[in-house]
């Protein structure tokens, strides 16, 4: 098996939301740049992460404008590192049932997001990279 970092097919985080915004903000800026997992945070440390299925609970009902981001986010959040083994980090998301890890750089900085995306993309590049050296797509 290949020794293919995580850092490989982790995306940057472009987007982060304030513990205290509404809720109806993380939806937008979800919708908006077409993202599923946004990173919580109070200005430099990740407190949790929210997902377009924890909102999608909410949408709609008549409260939810009054719904902080702190009071639905996930504090437990899966952290990983940017040098770890791609199919270890693919291997903790399956067996905690979570769809992102954040990535961390080697002084704990975030350094990016790895979703179930990032991991079906990265499965994708390495079967047809293999399968085309392999001759079988030539």
């Amino acid at each position: 098996m290949k020794n293919i970092k995580v850092e490989e097919f982790t995306t940057p985080i472009l987007h982060v939301i304030s513990q205290n915004a509404l809720l109806d903000q993380a939806f937008s800026i979800m919708k908006e740049n077409n993202i599923r997992h946004l990173p919580v945070s109070d200005g430099e440390q990740i407190l949790g992460i929210i997902s377009e299925r924890d909102v999608m609970t909410l949408y709609g009902k008549d409260w939810q404008e009054a719904i902080r981001v702190r009071d639905f986010m996930n504090e437990s959040v899966l952290s990983v590192y940017r040098g770890d083994n791609l199919g270890e980090v693919a291997y903790q998301l399956s067996n905690n049932k979570v769809g992102s890890a954040i990535v961390l750089d080697e002084n704990g900085k975030v350094y990016g997001i790895f979703t179930v995306t990032d991991a079906l993309n990265a499965l994708v590049e390495i079967f047809v990279t293999d399968a085309y050296e392999r001759s079988d797509l030539r």
